[in-house]
C-alpha cells in the first residue's frame, strides 16, 4: 500500500520529500505523483527561476512531457530544429548535423526551447497531482538518516513578514536530492564528485528579440581558435550566444558594455534585449554513490557535463523517469528495496556515457591551438572526420538478455510509440492506451500466450498492443506503419517496454513472445514482486 501524509507531533510524513523544484525535479514530482506517492518538494526560490539555462530537449525528453500532459504546451514555443553547423574562422561549414529527423519516441528527434515556458507548464502537470506539495522558500539545513526513514530540516528563506527564519522538520521513508550543481545534500553527506577532466570558462549571453532576426546560420558553432563560440535559438523568441572566456576577461564578464561587444557582429541593441548574462565553468563531473541509504540524486546533483551535446537537462530528466517507477513499485509493496539500486546501474553508465561523448565534442569544437584547428579544419573540409558515434542505450540493470541475436541487439534502446487508431481515436499510443509496461505485438498473442505466461501478464498493470493494418477485435491500427517497419527493421515480433520507455526485451513468434514474459517474471521475482502468477 502507499504511505499517506500524517503528522508526528510537529513533523509531516511523506513517501518522498524533494529537495529542489528546477525542471528534472518538476518532472521527477510529476511522475511520483502519477504513480500516487505522497510527495513533498522543498525549493529555496520563492518561485519558479525564470530565466533560461538549458536550451535543448530530445524526442525521448518530449514524450516524457507527453506522459504529463504538458508536451503540447510545451511544443508551442518550442522550435524544432533542423540544422547544426560546425564553421570555422573563415566562415566554411566544416559539419552540418542534422537534427530535423523524427524520433523513435514520436516526436521529432530534437528542440531547441525556451526554459522559463518550460518550467510553466511542468509546474502546471505537478500541480494537477492532488498528492504533491510544493513549498517555495524553503531550503533544506540539515538530513538525518535514521532506521527506516530520513529526516529533513527546513528553513523559510522569505522575508522576516511572510515567515523567514522558521524552521519546520519532515521525514519521508525516501528523499530525492534535486538540488542542482552545488546540492547542499551531497555537500551534507560528504558525497563529493569526481571531476572528470573538462574544464573551460565561458560566457552564456541571453537575449528577447525586438525583431525576427536573420543570421548568416540559425544555429552551430563558430570554431575560431581565437575565440570558441556557438550561437542558437531559445524557442521562437529568444536566442543564445555563449562564448569562450579568454585569459584576462573575468573581471569583465558582468560588464554589460562587454557584452554587447562580443554580440556586435550580429545583433545590436535596437535588435534584442539583454536578459541574462552568465559566466559558467563548462567541466564534466560524476557522482560516485547516487544513493546513500534512503537518499537518491538525481540531475546537476549526480552528473555535470559540458553542454555541447545539449543533454544536461535531458540526462536529469532520463533519471527521474527512471527511478520514479521503481518507487512506485517498492512503496506499493510490489517489490523490495534491491529495485532501487537498479537505478544507479542502469543510469551511471549511461550518464558517463553521454558526458564522454560531451567531452569529446568540446575538445575538438572548442581548440584553441591554432595548428591543431588548422588540422582539424582540413580533415572536415576534405571528409576525413569520423562520423559520430550512436547515442548510448542502456547496457545494465533490469534487461533481459533473449538468445535470438537480433532481439538482444535492441535491448536496452528506446521502444517506438507511433499514432494508432483505437475504438474511432487516432492518437499516439500512449495517449490511448496509459503508462506502464507495453506488450507491443504484430501477433495475436493475447490469443495463443501459454497459460504460464498469460497468468503472469493478468497480475501486471500492462497494456496489450497487438497493432496491424487494419482493425479487428478491438486491436489498434498501425496508422502510419511505423510499428510494421520497426518489427521488419530488427526481425522480431514483438517488445515488451518498460515504463521508462526502454525495451526490456524482444521476441520472434508467440513461442518467444511467452519464454520473454516468463523471464521477465524471473527477473521480477528476484525483486519479491507480488504477482498473480
Amino acid at each position: 500500500m502507499v504511505q499517506h501524509t500524517h503528522s508526528f507531533g510537529d513533523e509531516d510524513i511523506f513517501d518522498v520529500v524533494q529537495i529542489g523544484y528546477g525542471p528534472v525535479g518538476q518532472v521527477n514530482a510529476a511522475l511520483l505523483g502519477r504513480e500516487g506517492l505522497r510527495v513533498a518538494v522543498f525549493e529555496r526560490y520563492p518561485g519558479l527561476y525564470g530565466l533560461p539555462r538549458a536550451g535543448h530537449i530530445d524526442h525521448e525528453v518530449m514524450r516524457i512531457f507527453q506522459s504529463l500532459g504538458c508536451a503540447e504546451q510545451i511544443e508551442a514555443d518550442a522550435l524544432r530544429s533542423n540544422e547544426y553547423e560546425w564553421r570555422n574562422r573563415e566562415g566554411k561549414t566544416l559539419i552540418r548535423f542534422h537534427w530535423n529527423a523524427e524520433g523513435v519516441s514520436g516526436w521529432p528527434s530534437d528542440y531547441l526551447i525556451y526554459q522559463p515556458y518550460v518550467e510553466v507548464a511542468l509546474d502546471s502537470a505537478v500541480r494537477r497531482c492532488p498528492s504533491v506539495q510544493v513549498h517555495h522558500s524553503w531550503e533544506a539545513v540539515d538530513i538525518e538518516q535514521l532506521d527506516d526513514h530520513v529526516r529533513v530540516m527546513l528553513r523559510n528563506t522569505g522575508d522576516e513578514g511572510s515567515g523567514g527564519g522558521q524552521l519546520r522538520t519532515v521525514r519521508a521513508r525516501y528523499v530525492v536530492a534535486s538540488d542542482g550543481g552545488s546540492s547542499f545534500v551531497r555537500r551534507k553527506l560528504e558525497m563529493p564528485m569526481t571531476d572528470l577532466g573538462f574544464s573551460q570558462d565561458w560566457l552564456v549571453l541571453d537575449f528577447r528579440e525586438k525583431q525576427k532576426l536573420q543570421f548568416p546560420f540559425e544555429n552551430g558553432q563558430i570554431c575560431d581558435p581565437a575565440r570558441p563560440m556557438c550561437m542558437f535559438q531559445l524557442g521562437q523568441r529568444h536566442r543564445r550566444f555563449a562564448f569562450m572566456v579568454l585569459p584576462g576577461e573575468a573581471h569583465r564578464v558582468r560588464d554589460p558594455a562587454f557584452c554587447w561587444k562580443l554580440v556586435e557582429p550580429w545583433i545590436g541593441q535596437n535588435d534584442a534585449e539583454l536578459i541574462r548574462q552568465a559566466p559558467y565553468v563548462f567541466e564534466s563531473k560524476l557522482l560516485e554513490t547516487w544513493r546513500r541509504g534512503g537518499v537518491f540524486f538525481i540531475g546537476d546533483a549526480a552528473h555535470i557535463m559540458p553542454p555541447f551535446m545539449g543533454q544536461g537537462m535531458c540526462s536529469g530528466i532520463r533519471d527521474a523517469a527512471n527511478l520514479a517507477w521503481k518507487f512506485g513499485m517498492v512503496l506499493r509493496g510490489e517489490a523490495s528495496e534491491a529495485l532501487l539500486d537498479v537505478y544507479e546501474r542502469e543510469r551511471k553508465p549511461h550518464v558517463r556515457s553521454v558526458i564522454d561523448l560531451s567531452v569529446a565534442v568540446g575538445r575538438v569544437s572548442c581548440m584553441v591551438d591554432v595548428d591543431q584547428a588548422r588540422q582539424r579544419d582540413e580533415a572536415f573540409l576534405a571528409g576525413k572526420a569520423p562520423p559520430p558515434p550512436p547515442f548510448p542505450h542502456l547496457t545494465h540493470g533490469m534487461l533481459d538478455r533473449p538468445q535470438d541475436e537480433d532481439a538482444r541487439k535492441i535491448v536496452g534502446h528506446l521502444g517506438p510509440q507511433a499514432r494508432i487508431s483505437l475504438e474511432g481515436k487516432i492518437a499516439l499510443a500512449d495517449d490511448l492506451v496509459g503508462a506502464g509496461w507495453h506488450l507491443i505485438s504484430r501477433l495475436p498473442v493475447a490469443k495463443l500466450l501459454n497459460r504460464e505466461a498469460f497468468g503472469f501478464v493478468s497480475g501486471l498493470p500492462l497494456s496489450i498492443l497487438e497493432v496491424g493494418d487494419s482493425p479487428g477485435d478491438g486491436h489498434p491500427v498501425d496508422v502510419t506503419g511505423a510499428y510494421s517497419r520497426f518489427f521488419e527493421a530488427h526481425s522480431v515480433d514483438a517488445i515488451l517496454v518498460r515504463p521508462d520507455f526502454y525495451i526490456f526485451s524482444a521476441a520472434a513468434g508467440v513461442q518467444g513472445v511467452s519464454d520473454m514474459l516468463l523471464r521477465l517474471r524471473e527477473q521480477l521475482d528476484a525483486y519479491r514482486l507480488k504477482s498473480a502468477a
